[in-house]
């Protein structure tokens, strides 16, 4: 799997460089946005989607670190981000997220552009099933797991109404703009599977997930 190869730059867990792009050929890697792009917005990137609640003091030690010398590896990243690799509960569960899980999420969301390409993907995908098909989307964090959402309840003629203590995002207002007139779908998952506590035991990266259906009408 290309996230657990050290020269890919996705895991805090190997040394690498600092790249993080699923397309090799794209123009914009983690190390230009750790290096050459405002503390400001790096710190906003590392708050929005990451959502990490130490977004400004990890903004600032990289913004202090790069300008002493370039942050070019992965193992760099992880140092600057601080904090020991997390132990594990009795049974094998972990006892938390590693200290550098959010910021790695958030630059590798940022250089894949991962949260725009679901949003135009999702009402893309509806138009290509036939009636009686069905489109499962499963995401790993909760603003993935809003943009699904919002998509399902926009092909399903219904209202999506953001809650309070919700961070609002959208890279476009295309659940907005394009009203449903005629549902095209329905939902066939009131609330989304989440996997159970054995899954989640055997396989870590499942813990997060969240499956929702639809089917065409």
């Amino acid at each position: 799997m290309q996230v657990d190869e050290a020269d890919r730059g996705f895991s805090f867990m190997r040394d690498g460089p600092l790249d993080m792009r699923m397309n090799p050929s794209a123009a914009v890697t983690a190390e230009q946005i750790v290096n050459d792009w405002s503390e400001d917005r790096l710190g906003k990137i590392i708050r929005d989607y990451g959502e990490e609640r130490y977004w400004k003091s990890i903004a600032r030690r990289i913004a202090e670190a790069r300008t002493v010398s370039r942050i070019r590896t992965t193992g760099e990243l992880v140092d600057l981000v601080g904090g020991p690799r997390p132990g594990r509960r009795k049974g094998g569960a972990p006892r938390g997220i590693h200290p550098a899980t959010r910021t790695f999420q958030a630059l590798r969301i940022a250089v894949n552009d991962e949260l725009g390409v679901l949003e135009r993907g999702i009402p893309r995908a509806i138009e290509c099933l036939a009636p009686g098909g069905r489109l499962a989307v499963i995401s790993f964090h909760s603003l993935e797991d809003r943009i699904v959402k919002r998509a399902f309840l926009a092909a399903a003629g219904r209202p999506y109404v953001e809650e309070e203590d919700e961070v609002a995002y959208s890279t476009s207002n295309i659940f907005l703009e394009k009203e449903t007139p005629k549902p095209l779908v329905k939902i066939l998952t009131r609330k989304p599977f989440v996997p159970s506590e054995e899954e989640a035991r055997k396989n870590s990266r499942s813990r997060s997930a969240k499956l929702r259906v639809v089917e065409k009408l």
